[in-house]
């Protein structure tokens, strides 16, 4: 009886770690995936401050130059991937 206490104990450890485990391993994936996305947005933003030639501070110079980039998107003047991108960010980021 008492081997069989033994192995009970050992395989109800065996499954906590593995659950903790299991659980560990998606926490990380998760935290992963979300500072990817962070990574993504501060480099759209920064590409934005960069092609607005803006100063960290300088948000009007962005929300203008989004203007110009929805205006000539929206307006038929350009159609290109670049400025669809473009639009595109600054709707996300929210300097539209």
């Amino acid at each position: 009886m008492d081997k069989w206490l033994k192995i009970l104990i050992a395989a109800a450890c065996v499954a906590v770690i593995a659950a903790v485990g299991y659980f560990a391993l998606g926490e990380y994936k998760a935290y992963r995936l979300r500072a990817e996305i962070e990574a993504g947005r501060e480099s759209a933003r920064a590409e934005l401050f960069d092609l607005a030639k803006a100063k960290p501070y300088e948000i009007d110079k962005v929300r203008d130059f989004c203007k110009t980039m929805s205006d000539r998107r929206y307006g038929g003047d350009d159609n290109s991937e670049m400025v669809r991108i473009l639009v595109r960010n600054c709707s996300g980021l929210g300097y539209n």
